[in-house]
């Protein structure tokens, strides 16, 4: 009797798996039951190429002390007041230098300056207005590690090398310096480690 039960289970499972199948095919009758991938042979043998997305690993905090910990956290809260204006900052420049290039006129890239730098300060000025300096401080860099220059190289660049000089001695009276680099590895190693949570969502 056991075998019986046995042998009718396995025939209904196998019908089900047939009928699945079938079901399976006859609704999506388009979908491939194979995938090309890429590939390489490597001493002999056949190895599928794949293409991973980055895995960024940030270890845990440990703050010896509570100055310490005050300190990153002050730290990580002016990144990201901070960070969103690098964001914008290198947008715009990179609009304006793709306008500029297909500008002939000198009076029109002056002109088409002037309009730029009136809308950013119609509309950020409030905010970074607001801006501490050490807020100003970390600007500075992260517009570096956007667009790879330094904010003195862009006034230099869009408003000439006298504008660039006035705005360097004003950030030097605020104790600013538009010549700031940005340095992942060392210097600003928390700073870097701070965007990464950011951009991951983490914070």
């Amino acid at each position: 009797m056991f075998k019986w039960v046995l042998y009718t289970l396995s025939v209904l499972l196998i019908n089900s798996f047939g009928l699945m199948a079938q079901s399976a095919l006859t609704v999506n009758p388009a979908v491939p039951l194979y995938e090309k991938i890429p590939a390489a042979i490597i001493d002999g043998d056949t190895v599928a190429q794949f293409n991973l997305d980055p895995v960024v690993v940030i270890a845990d905090r440990i703050f010896l002390t509570t100055d310490d910990a005050m300190k990153y956290y002050k730290l990580r809260r002016d990144v990201k007041v901070a960070y969103p204006y690098a964001i914008m900052a290198e947008a715009t420049f990179r609009q304006c230098e793709e306008t500029m290039q297909t500008m002939t006129s000198e009076s029109d890239k002056r002109s088409y300056l002037k309009t730029m730098e009136k809308q950013m300060m119609d509309q950020y000025k409030e905010d970074l207005k607001n801006m501490t300096i050490n807020q100003g401080r970390i600007l500075i860099k992260l517009i570096n590690r956007e667009t790879g220059t330094t904010s003195y190289e862009m006034v230099k660049e869009l408003r000439g090398t006298f504008s660039a000089f006035m705005w360097q001695t004003v950030a030097r009276l605020f104790g600013n310096n538009l010549k700031d680099t940005y340095d992942p590895e060392t210097e600003d190693r928390d700073i870097e480690g701070i965007i990464q949570l950011i951009e991951m969502g983490q914070i």
